[in-house]
């Protein structure tokens, strides 16, 4: 016995110490940004949350074209027409003010009052506890560290009985630890893709997912009986499809990939 442990005792110990270091992770993941504090979401900061600065974007350019406001013009260029909604979001202003003269959609994300607004955006979204500060995501990866540990512990008993010509157990209890080792650097690689959000945030985003499954863009609900706040609540959780289907021109000149519609979060967790 390597160790003074037989193979079938050690690859039970090792599977209790996988699912121990798994719990660690998966709590450390659960609990940080967990709280969070200020007023509400608007429709565009949800976005941002879903699929970050391009999404946030276009639910704001389509709440100006919904709105009447938004013009299309030649050579692919957009211009608007009249005030911005009352009550309208920094960045729908900040698109409105970049607008003012006819430009294409990518001057318009280069243009310096639409990155102020989305900066202030993103700060106040991580002062408000939505996303993960940098130290918040270190710590997300730390809570990885256990399972990389325990791998190591059952690849040292695999190296050692191999150097010192020791039997780490039957040859079942041997490939079964070198999968389990396998399967726990594994696990752990992928744990340790720090999401931006934080738990809060992810916790929002499923429920609002919920609520709104009626919109989804899989029930292919009929937009032409829809409202403008339901558009906007639909790209701003499932993505920019329903702008595609509503406004296809539009769509196609801000941006709307119609090969790539799901948001990256989205697609995960709908797999």
């Amino acid at each position: 016995m390597l160790w003074g442990v037989s193979g079938p005792v050690f690859l039970l110990d090792y599977v209790a110490g996988v699912a121990g270091a798994l719990a660690i992770a998966l709590s450390v993941r659960a609990l940080v940004g967990w709280r969070t504090r200020g007023e509400p979401l608007s429709t565009v900061e949800l976005a941002y949350l879903t699929d970050r600065a391009g999404l946030a974007c276009q639910v704001g350019m389509a709440a100006l074209r919904r709105a009447g406001v938004v013009q299309l013009g030649e050579l692919a260029t957009l211009s608007v027409d009249g005030p911005p909604p009352p009550g309208s979001a920094p960045l729908v202003r900040a698109l409105h003010a970049a607008l003012r003269r006819p430009q294409t959609w990518a001057a318009v994300l280069a243009d310096p009052g639409v990155g102020r607004a989305l900066r202030r955006l993103v700060g106040r979204l991580v002062r408000d506890g939505w996303l993960l500060t940098p130290g918040q995501r270190r710590r997300l990866a730390l809570g990885t560290l256990p399972l990389f540990a325990v791998a190591a512990v059952g690849v040292t008993r695999l190296v050692d009985s191999a150097v010192e010509g020791r039997t780490a157990g039957g040859p079942a209890s041997v490939v079964g630890l070198l999968l389990c080792c396998l399967a726990t650097v594994l696990g752990g690689w992928w744990l340790c893709e720090v999401p931006e959000t934080g738990a809060a945030a992810r916790r929002l985003l499923r429920r609002q997912r919920c609520t709104y499954a009626e919109l989804a863009p899989e029930r292919r609900p009929a937009w032409s009986e829809r409202g403008t706040d339901e558009l906007l609540t639909a790209m701003a959780v499932f993505g920019p499809r329903p702008l595609l289907a509503v406004d296809p021109r539009f769509a196609e000149l801000v941006g709307v990939d119609a090969e790539r519609t799901r948001p990256r979060e989205y697609a995960k967790t709908a797999r």
